[in-house]
């Protein structure tokens, strides 16, 4: 009897070394080929919706990262998918509905610093100016020296609307603190 995990094992490290490499529509194809070995695969659909999201897919990177948030993984793992929501909200207009998820990546994990600079452009988009600047402190506090030059992912394919949404965050987190050099 053939078992299937090592099918997983090797299309999850490619799917996520295409992720990593910013190949997303590659990233696409090989991460759901994992997850028609193993549906339940939390990363695979992580790295699904962080896909969609550099394509400028945005609705269905929220759809998937919520998908992968219905399924029973540990705490742990659990945070990579609930900034994915709240960092699909922020770009979707929604900043309201992204506070809490972002919370809730933070509680599981809350020295990414990251999840911090998101919540800050939230925060700053829903007007809490001071509620921003803690959250933007705390993250500068835990990934010192991002600038708005440094704090965005890497660009090479990224689609122009994932380009465009990302400067608009780091609109709202330079207003909330993020030092522009």
């Amino acid at each position: 009897m053939e078992t299937i995990w090592p099918k997983v094992f090797v299309g999850e490290t490619y799917c996520r070394f295409l992720s990593a490499t910013n190949h997303f529509a590659e990233s696409l194809v090989t991460c759901a080929r994992t997850l028609s070995f193993d549906p339940w695969n939390g990363l695979a659909h992580f790295l699904v919706g962080l896909g969609q999201m550099h394509l400028g897919r945005f609705e269905d990177a929220l759809a998937t990262f919520r998908l992968a948030d219905r399924y029973d993984t540990p705490p742990v793992s659990r945070w990579t998918w609930l900034v994915g929501v709240g960092w699909a909200y922020l770009v979707l207009g929604d900043a309201e509905s992204a506070v809490p998820w972002l919370q809730r990546s933070i509680a599981i994990t809350p020295a990414t610093g990251r999840t911090h600079m998101l919540l800050a452009a939230a925060y700053q988009q829903l007007g809490r100016t001071d509620e921003a600047r803690a959250a933007m402190q705390q993250g500068l506090k835990l990934r010192p020296g991002t600038t708005a030059l440094t704090v965005a992912p890497p660009m090479k394919n990224a689609s122009p609307a994932f380009k465009e949404s990302s400067d608009q965050q780091i609109q709202f987190m330079t207003a909330a603190g993020l030092p522009e050099r």
